[in-house]
C-alpha cells in the first residue's frame, strides 16, 4: 500500500492509470529490434505498426519482409506511417507491401500545393502491438539510423517500452485513433479489429500519454509539469531536442532552487545542430539557477525519457520542444513505481559516465556570433 501511494504522488490523474502491467525496458536498438521481430514472427492474429520513418533500407526490407511473410499466413498487418517522415521511400515500396495484403496506410499525405499547415502536423509516434498481448512503445524508427550495429545499423541511441498486460488495448486504442484519418495506400481502408482485452501480467502501473494536435495536445506537459513540481530528490530528463516551453522550464528551476538534484542529458552529436544550438541559449540562466547540463558523447542520442525521484518514469516519442507538444501526434507511457523507476534512474547514472557537464566556463569561451545564433535559434525555436 506503501508504494501504491507513494507512486501516486506524482501521477496527475491517477483514476487514468492502468495496473496489473508487466513492463520491461529495453535498453538499446540490440534490446528493441530483435524483441520486435520476434513479437512479429510469432503473430498468430493481428500486428499494428506505427512509424514516423520507414525507410527502404536494410532494417526497413527485413522488417517489410517479415510483414510480406506473415500477411501471406492469414495474420491480419497493418502498418502505419507518416508522409514526412518516410518522405524519402519510394511510393512503389509501400504500394508492393499492399498488394500482398498488408494493410497500409499515409498519415497526411503530403500535397504540394496545399498551405503549410498540411506539412507540420505529423504523426511522430512509434508503436508497435501484436496479437493484443504485447506493445512496445518508444523512440525507434524503422531504419538503418535507428538499428543496431549488430544489425548493419547506426546504432543511434534511444530506449523502448515493452508491455504486457490490460495497458495493450490502451495503446492500440491510439494506434486506431490515428488510423483512422489516414489514408489507404490501395482500395478502401481495413476495418479496425475489436480491441482484444488482456489480462493481468504483472504488477505494474502504467498512464498512457498522447498528444494528437488539439485534444489531448497538452496531456504530456500536463503529466511532466505535475511530477516536476512534487519532485523531492531527483529529477533526470534524457532527450534528443531539449527545447522545453516556458511553463517546463519555470518548473525545473523551481525545483532546482527548492534543492531538487536537476540533471538533463543533451546530445553534442546531433542530427539536427539548430535545435542544439537553440538549446544553449537557455543552459546559462538554467545553470545559474543549479540545473546541470551534461552532452552525451557517444552514437546520436535519440532517447526521450524521464525519471523523477525514482518512482515516476517516461519513456515515448515526445521531445521536449514546441513541433511535439503542439503539432505532432506523441505517445508515452508513464510507469510508476520505484522497480522500474529506479532502474531507469541507474540507466541515466550510468551514461553520465559517457557525457561532458557543460560548464559556465565553457558558456564564457563561446563566441559572440555563436552566442548571437543561439539566441535567434532560440527565438524562432517554435519553427524548429
Amino acid at each position: 500500500m506503501l508504494e501504491k501511494e507513494n507512486w501516486r504522488r506524482y501521477c496527475s490523474r491517477s483514476a487514468n492509470t492502468i495496473e496489473g502491467n508487466g513492463v520491461e525496458l529495453l535498453h538499446s536498438g540490440e534490446e528493441a529490434f530483435p524483441a520486435m521481430l520476434a513479437a512479429i514472427g510469432g503473430a498468430r492474429s493481428f500486428v499494428l505498426l506505427e512509424s514516423y520513418c520507414f525507410a527502404d533500407d536494410g532494417i526497413g526490407r527485413v522488417v517489410a519482409d517479415l510483414l510480406r511473410k506473415k500477411a501471406r499466413e492469414g495474420v491480419e498487418v497493418y502498418l502505419l506511417y507518416d508522409s514526412v517522415g518516410s518522405i524519402l521511400t519510394d511510393r512503389d515500396f509501400f504500394s508492393g507491401l499492399a498488394a500482398v495484403g498488408v494493410n497500409v496506410a499515409e498519415f497526411r499525405p503530403v500535397i504540394f500545393w496545399k498551405p503549410y499547415w498540411n506539412w507540420i502536423k505529423r504523426d511522430h509516434r512509434k508503436i508497435l502491438c501484436v496479437d493484443g498481448e504485447w506493445a512496445f512503445v518508444g523512440g525507434f524508427n524503422i531504419t538503418d539510423y535507428d538499428a543496431p550495429r549488430s544489425m548493419g545499423g547506426r546504432g543511434w541511441k534511444d530506449v523502448q517500452v515493452k508491455v504486457r498486460g490490460p495497458v495493450v488495448a490502451a495503446v492500440e486504442g491510439i494506434f486506431w485513433e490515428a488510423w483512422t484519418v489516414s489514408s489507404p495506400v490501395r482500395g478502401p481502408a481495413a476495418r479496425p479489429r475489436p480491441v482484444l482485452a488482456s489480462v493481468v501480467a504483472g504488477g505494474q502501473a502504467v498512464s498512457v500519454v498522447s498528444a494528437n494536435g488539439i485534444r489531448n495536445v497538452r496531456s504530456i506537459r500536463r503529466s511532466y509539469r505535475y511530477a516536476i513540481d512534487r519532485a523531492l530528490k531527483s529529477i533526470y530528463i534524457t532527450n534528443a531536442y531539449f527545447l522545453p516551453d516556458r511553463l517546463v522550464y519555470r518548473r525545473l528551476i523551481k525545483a532546482a532552487r527548492r534543492g531538487v538534484d536537476v540533471c538533463v542529458i543533451a546530445p553534442w552529436e546531433t542530427d539536427h545542430p539548430y535545435v542544439r544550438w537553440a538549446s544553449w541559449a537557455m543552459y546559462g540562466h538554467m545553470m545559474k539557477n543549479g540545473i546541470k547540463i551534461y552532452e552525451w558523447h557517444g552514437p546520436i542520442l535519440h532517447s526521450k525519457t524521464a525519471v523523477i525521484d525514482g518512482v515516476w518514469a517516461s519513456v515515448g516519442s515526445h521531445n521536449l520542444d514546441h513541433r511535439s507538444l503542439h503539432y505532432n501526434l506523441e505517445l508515452n507511457l508513464n510507469i510508476h513505481g520505484t522497480g522500474f523507476g529506479g532502474e531507469l534512474a541507474r540507466v541515466f547514472r550510468e551514461d553520465l559516465k559517457n557525457s561532458r557537464q557543460i560548464t559556465r566556463e565553457d558558456l564564457r569561451r563561446r563566441p559572440w556570433t555563436a552566442r548571437a545564433a543561439s539566441r535567434l535559434l532560440y527565438f524562432i525555436r517554435s519553427w524548429l
